[in-house]
């Protein structure tokens, strides 16, 4: 009996077990179902859950949307439902709607905020409460524009160079009549052009000719103009090749003593001017701090000579062109606090910035004590530091090291009437596409302080100085040109990179 009573349990438990088996498949399936059943309702009703949405979410945040205008520059826009909640509404004023408002019947301006406290205002009462003024005259609109074209930024950099000069105010040419360069490849055995330039007949060291011709560094009226060049480009300090009092490169005479004439015609043009420090014969860390005092004595209470705020002080600035020539170990007695020469916490102390060549450069910046790098050649890919990729990484390193990184765009580069083999190092221009490039590349890290290569360094063609189109008198070359441009189109196309550079870091 026991065992007959124990098998009909069993078959009893065996029921219930496959019964429950199949109630858990059936209950997945019903789910399964009602799943895919939600997203194709879902996915066909997109629009209209949107529509709910949207109005709501955008009460509590503008979302922005970055847009490209006709002149290609971005502008960041916010959508309408944050000042129309009621977009729905048919006051709603768009260009197919045939109604407007009584109140905006004449071309007015609206201008103003809308009030604290009001919950899902209507378009007619929002609009209501704005100030309504009548439109600028054209007098007004003008001197905007003016205003607009006459501001600079002081972290906006332009490499200068003051070391050109003519027979007839310094008695010979230096600089246009540039020598060829003995190639750098000894496995490259074609024969090259030798000897120098003769400006006489048109024939200048450089790819382009320039607009105000030959000229000398050192003539008042061009310096006026180079000043009027960069101010409208936006560019607020001059970074000038500098030699100390007596040096020169091989090619010119020295040029310290045109330092206070550029010093006062900056003042005058609202810009500021500081030095670029050349690799002068016998650098060394002791010769440096010395004319550093030179620099102190001589030019650093000058009212143009660009200084930054560092915490309470405010100090100048040096770029170091070819720094790493001198150890870190040099350097740190110079720029450490412990150095036997230290400058810092002195009267001599400023910003000093190394240049990043090599990969291995930025760790030689940060022990030497440095406040920072930057990359100066305008050729993309020619140097670790120049090749646009490694930016970001670069100001990365910067920012966790407490460096200053300046990065350096240019409009292009070709010195093929100084150094002819180098035809690998060409950037062509592309009409300024390439010199957009880098300016788009920076916009990515947003750094402090950009540099441009260059205004005026005529032999590498990085020069957004005034160009034309030319021949040499005997027709033996043809110079590039900024053609169909016109001549000031890289000083333009510095202005509207400057000035969307600015407005993209107010909301970086």
């Amino acid at each position: 009996m026991t065992g007959v009573s124990s098998r009909i349990w069993g078959r009893i438990g065996r029921w219930c077990l496959n019964r429950l088996k199949r109630m858990v498949v059936i209950v997945m399936l019903l789910a399964l179902v009602t799943t895919i059943v939600g997203f194709v309702f879902l996915f066909l009703n997109t629009s209209n859950l949107s529509s709910y949405l949207v109005p709501t979410l955008s009460r509590n945040r503008a979302q922005a949307v970055v847009t490209l205008d006709e002149d290609g520059v971005m502008r960041q826009k916010r959508p309408m439902v944050q000042f129309y909640p009621d977009n729905q509404n048919k006051l709603l004023f768009r260009k197919s709607h045939s109604t407007r408002p009584e109140f905006l019947s004449k071309p007015h301006r609206i201008v103003g905020k809308r009030e604290n406290g009001k919950s899902n205002p209507s378009y007619e009462q929002l609009a209501k409460e704005w100030v309504v003024q009548p439109p600028r005259t054209r007098s007004q609109r003008l001197a905007s524009k003016k205003k607009s074209e006459d501001e600079v930024s002081y972290d906006i950099h332009v490499f200068y160079y003051g070391w050109y000069t003519n027979p007839s105010l310094d008695g010979e040419y230096s600089h246009w009549n540039h020598a060829y360069l003995p190639n750098w490849n000894q496995r490259d055995h074609k024969q090259y052009p030798t000897g120098h330039h003769n400006p006489v007949n048109d024939d200048l060291g450089s790819n382009f000719y320039p607009e105000l011709g030959a000229y000398s560094s050192f003539d008042p009226k061009i310096i006026v103009e180079h000043m009027k060049q960069i101010k409208s480009s936006g560019a607020g300090v001059l970074s000038v090749s500098w030699y100390p009092p007596g040096l020169a490169d091989e090619n010119g005479k020295p040029s310290d003593s045109l330092i206070p004439t550029l010093l006062d015609a900056a003042q005058l043009a609202g810009l500021k001017v500081c030095l670029h420090v050349e690799p002068y014969n016998n650098l060394n860390v002791t010769n440096f701090r010395q004319f550093i005092q030179y620099v102190r004595d001589h030019y650093w209470d000058h009212p143009a000579f660009y200084k930054r705020k560092v915490g309470f002080r405010e100090l100048p600035m040096f770029y170091i062109y070819d720094s790493y020539r001198i150890p870190s170990s040099e350097w740190q007695r110079l720029f450490s606090r412990k150095g036997d020469l230290s400058v810092r916490d002195t009267d001599l102390d400023a910003i000093f910035i190394g240049l990043i060549v090599e990969l291995q450069h930025r760790g030689e910046i940060k022990r030497g004590k440095f406040d920072g790098f930057y990359t100066y050649f305008a050729a993309n890919g020619f140097s670790f530091g120049s090749s646009f990729k490694n930016w970001k990484n670069l100001n990365d390193y910067a920012q966790k090291n407490s460096l200053l990184f300046i990065p350096s765009v240019g409009p292009g580069y070709i010195d093929t009437r100084i150094r002819p083999w180098n035809g690998q190092t060409i950037r062509d221009r592309r009409n300024g596409e390439y010199y957009a490039l880098g300016w788009r590349t920076l916009l990515r890290f947003m750094p402090k302080t950009v540099s441009i290569t260059s205004f005026n360094e005529w032999h590498e063609g990085t020069q957004i100085e005034k160009a034309v189109a030319k021949q040499t008198k005997d027709g033996s070359y043809e110079y590039c040109s900024y053609e169909p441009q016109p001549s000031n189109f890289y000083l333009s196309e510095t202005r509207r990179h400057v000035e969307t550079y600015l407005k993209l870091r107010k909301d970086f």
